[in-house]
């Protein structure tokens, strides 16, 4: 019985893309930089989190504008699913963020859902749960 290297794991090797893409989407959140968010989130992406506005264009827009500042964002214990062209990023978060003024510093469970499309993988969905 013969062990595959990492090289040869295509799971493997998306789950690290798919790491790549996260860490990513993190920097880009903190930047503000919208050129990275839109070229990761697919042009149906929506949001499921407290605020108004859940698709691509009004949430890279808010971060653009500034309406959501997001001054750091510390992601830990970031596991990853995957069943074929869907996968599945879990993660706890720690960050300091505003909306529109409003102070919306926590904790957070995020789950994020990829789709793989046309050879390659895109961010479709983001859910933000508070934890207390």
């Amino acid at each position: 019985m013969s062990h595959a290297s990492p090289v040869d794991n295509p799971k493997l090797n998306i789950e690290q893309e798919l790491r790549q893409m996260n860490d990513e989407w993190v920097k880009a959140l903190v930047r503000g930089d919208a050129e990275t968010l839109n070229r990761i989130m697919a042009e149906d992406f929506f949001f499921a989190y407290p605020m108004e506005g859940d698709d691509k264009a009004r949430f890279v827009g808010d971060i653009t504008s500034g309406d959501v500042r997001v001054e750091y964002l510390n992601r830990e214990n970031v596991t990853v699913r995957i069943w074929g062209n869907t996968a599945v990023l879990t993660a706890k978060d720690s960050a300091k963020w505003f909306y529109q003024g409003r102070d919306f510093s926590g904790h957070y469970k995020i789950v994020h859902v990829y789709s793989q499309r046309d050879g390659r993988w895109q961010l479709v969905s983001v859910q933000a749960c508070p934890i207390s």
